[in-house]
C-alpha cells in the first residue's frame, strides 16, 4: 500500500478532499446522465419514470463509486486502506444501532425544525416518491445495493480517512460530515425555499453524517456505514410510500 505525500498544510487536505467530494459528485450525475441518454432515451422512457429513475441513479452512484476507486487506483492503495471488511457480531450490532439512530435523528429533528418555525427542504427522491410511489420500489434495493456503498466508499471510506492522516479523529469525522453536507446540497434544494435547504443540510444531514463518521472510527470497518446508511434510506423511502398509499 502506498499513497503519494503530502508534506502542505492540513488546509490543503481539506480542499484537496472537499474536491473530490465535488468531483465524485459531478462525475456521479454525468454518468448518470449517458447511461440515461444511451439506454433510456432509446426505449423511450422517462426520467420521472421507475425504470428512468433505476438507469439514471443506478448510473450516477456507480459513478461516484468508480471515482472513489480510480482514486484507489491512482494512489496504488487497495480495499484495506479503507478499512472494509466482513461484519463481526460486534459490527452487526453497531449496524443495527446506528440505524435506529439514524431513523430518531430523522424523526426528531424535522419536528425541532418545525417547532422552532424554521424552513424545511425534502430530497428529491422523496418528492419524486411522493408523486410516484412506485419509484420507491426502485430505491428500496438501490439504497441498500448501490446507494450507500458508493456514499460510504467515497465519502468515509476515502476522504475521511485521507483527513485522518492530517486531523485526529473527531476532527477527521467533523470535516468529512461537513464535505458530505454540502455535497447533498442540490439534492435537497428548492430554489423556492433555499434558507430551507441550508436548514436542512446543517440541522440534518451534518449530523447524520458524523453519526456515520463516528461509527466508522468506532468500529473500524466501512461495512457499518455501508449498511447502515442503506438500510436508513430503505427504511425512509419505505415509510414515504406507505404514507402516500394509505398503508398508514
Amino acid at each position: 500500500m502506498s499513497i503519494t505525500p503530502d508534506r502542505g498544510p492540513p488546509s490543503r487536505r481539506v480542499v484537496a478532499m472537499t474536491m473530490l467530494g465535488g468531483v465524485g459528485l459531478l462525475a456521479g450525475l454525468l454518468v448518470g446522465f449517458v447511461t440515461f441518454t444511451l439506454l433510456g432515451t432509446p426505449l423511450s422512457l422517462s426520467v420521472e419514470s421507475p425504470s428512468g429513475q433505476l438507469l439514471f441513479t443506478l448510473g450516477t452512484y456507480l459513478g461516484m463509486g468508480g471515482v472513489a476507486g480510480l482514486y484507489l487506483f491512482r494512489h496504488d492503495l487497495t480495499l484495506s486502506y479503507v478499512r472494509l471488511r466482513r461484519p463481526s457480531i460486534r459490527d452487526l450490532t453497531a449496524i443495527a444501532v446506528t440505524t435506529v439512530a439514524l431513523i430518531a435523528l430523522a424523526v426528531a429533528i424535522p419536528n425541532l425544525i418545525s417547532r422552532l418555525g424554521l424552513p424545511f427542504t425534502e430530497h428529491s427522491i422523496t418528492e419524486s416518491i411522493e408523486m410516484n410511489p412506485a419509484i420507491a420500489l426502485v430505491f428500496l434495493p438501490l439504497s441498500i445495493l448501490v446507494v450507500g456503498p458508493a456514499e460510504e466508499f467515497l465519502y468515509r471510506g476515502i476522504i475521511q480517512t485521507r483527513l485522518g492522516e492530517a486531523f485526529d479523529a473527531g476532527a477527521a469525522v467533523a470535516l468529512a460530515s461537513l464535505i458530505f453536507a454540502v455535497v447533498h446540497f442540490f439534492a435537497y434544494l428548492d430554489p423556492a425555499n433555499v434558507p430551507g435547504t441550508v436548514v436542512t443540510i446543517l440541522l440534518l444531514l451534518l449530523p447524520l453524517g458524523a453519526i456515520l463518521g463516528a461509527v466508522y472510527e468506532y468500529t473500524d470497518n466501512l461495512a457499518v456505514p455501508v449498511f447502515a446508511h442503506g438500510v436508513y434510506n430503505a427504511i425512509t423511502y419505505a415509510a414515504v410510500y406507505a404514507e402516500v398509499v394509505g398503508l398508514y
